[in-house]
């Protein structure tokens, strides 16, 4: 009977630290992104890569051929890189435990989701028109500019 009661205070305190929608929705971005991490690897590692390698086209003033052969490259380093942001998303799913219990203070942090991908029905119109990435300098943007 003590063990039932154990899980029940466990389960409890669980749910006491996912009150927050900010909390939710940051989970559930890591759960959804975490589990496609494969299929994230395929469609950005090509889309990237190809945008990429026309890139090195351009920039070098070439022709065709040295697209062709960037782009496998350019392919692997991009599906390498949609690799590890999968990656950092599974290790993020653990801490959103912590992230509901920093919450709970009434002037405690106020938990977004993580920011690799932006634009997901995660991420709320008020979270991405709260800041935003310049284009340019990869630098965060605050509202209002």
């Amino acid at each position: 009977m003590h063990v039932r009661k154990a899980l029940l205070s466990v389960f409890a305190l669980l749910a006491l630290t996912f009150t927050s929608c900010g909390t939710f929705k940051r989970a559930g971005k890591d759960i959804f992104l975490g589990a496609s991490t494969p299929v994230l690897m395929l469609y950005g590692g090509a889309t990237d890569g190809l945008t990429t390698a026309q890139s090195i086209r351009e920039g070098m003033g070439s022709g065709g051929a040295v697209q062709v052969i960037a782009l496998p490259f350019t392919f692997f380093y991009h599906a390498l890189e949609h690799g590890i942001y999968g990656l950092v998303h599974v290790a993020d799913l653990p801490m959103c435990v912590l992230y509901g219990a920093a919450e709970l203070h009434p002037y405690g942090p106020e938990v977004m989701p993580l920011d690799i991908y932006q634009g997901t029905w995660f991420d709320g119109a008020a979270d991405s028109a709260a800041a935003g990435t310049d284009a340019e300098s990869g630098e965060m943007v605050p509202a209002g500019r």
